[in-house]
């Protein structure tokens, strides 16, 4: 992908010209595959959901123009997020390794009650990429497994293996549901507090494991890609609050920073029947990772 197209260039034809909106758009883009080509941390399919992002707000940015001149009701942009994820054990069989990360990108809406323009809603779209890990706590730990596939406690035969360390790597569809509270435009600067449930859905999973396989015990193995149906729950479900300020730097078009935290209501894990445990301490000894976990987030979005 060539990036050569000059930025100053790119502002001169927009700027007379309701193309301004595209020309933010292309550059947030750029920025973000830029960022992907240097670091290696979004596969093709990552791309493929900023394409459509981008695609459906372009859309959404015609619908928008025709607000201004007067009081906008309707918000919308593209967002992107750095959390921090902490996540709280229920018990010891498995101890939490360390902070885990979350890089999210998506679309944002903030609209306004009819009666109140200080009071309105926050919601959309983003895709999480997230990283956790578990070390194991005093016992030991084991689980069976054939090629990548963790065999389920019902399930016969595998090879049995000894974990020391895991790493998961899910991906989830996120939707914000928030009460927003504005003040009055103060210059070019609002300010604003947002309080609700952020709503998550898993789309998929990587498990990474670091212990020894016991056909061979005197060397540390590492099982990469594992799948393990059900291993971590379907929905997660946060209830948090943030705070941020939008700077209306040019037109109808706003720059927002916020920072919020997120308190975890839901298990990360959890399995509706023993017979789907998975993890074992002892002979029969058969459990799931107990874990909620809560998020410290930075977000920074275009709205226009």
């Amino acid at each position: 992908m060539s990036y050569e197209w000059p930025l100053q260039e790119r502002i001169k034809l927009a700027k007379n010209d309701r193309r301004i909106t595209v020309v933010i758009l292309i550059e947030f883009l750029l920025i973000l595959f830029k960022f992907n080509d240097n670091h290696k941390l979004m596969n093709k399919a990552s791309k493929i959901y900023l394409l459509s992002i981008f695609n459906l707000f372009l859309f959404s940015s015609q619908l928008l123009v025709a607000q201004e001149g007067s009081t906008k009701k309707l918000q919308a942009g593209m967002t992107g997020n750095f959390g921090l994820n902490f996540n709280q054990m229920g018990d010891n069989k498995m101890l939490k390794d360390g902070v885990g990360t979350d890089l999210s990108v998506g679309i944002c809406l903030h609209t306004s009650f009819k009666n109140s323009s200080n009071l309105g809603l926050a919601t959309g779209l983003e895709f999480d990429f997230q990283k956790f890990g578990y070390k194991v706590g005093a016992d030991s730990v084991y689980y069976r497994y054939t090629d990548n596939t963790i065999l389920q406690k019902d399930e016969a035969g595998g090879t049995i293996y000894r974990v020391s360390s895991r790493q998961y790597n899910p991906v989830y569809v996120s939707i914000p549901l928030m009460l927003l509270f504005r003040t009055d435009p103060i210059g070019d600067w609002k300010y604003f507090g947002k309080f609700g449930l952020r709503n998550s859905f898993l789309v998929s999973q990587k498990i990474n494991d670091t212990g020894v396989d016991l056909a061979a015990p005197t060397a540390v193995k590492e099982n990469t890609n594992m799948k393990s149906l059900g291993e971590t729950f379907f929905y997660k479900g946060s209830i948090g609050f943030s705070a941020g300020a939008e700077w209306n730097f040019v037109g109808s078009t706003s720059l927002v920073t916020e920072l919020g935290f997120f308190y975890g209501l839901t298990p990360m894990h959890y399995r509706f029947s023993k017979d789907n445990y998975t993890l074992y301490s002892g002979a029969d000894n058969y459990f799931y990772t107990k874990a909620r976990q809560n998020q410290l987030i930075l977000k920074i979005a275009i709205l226009f």
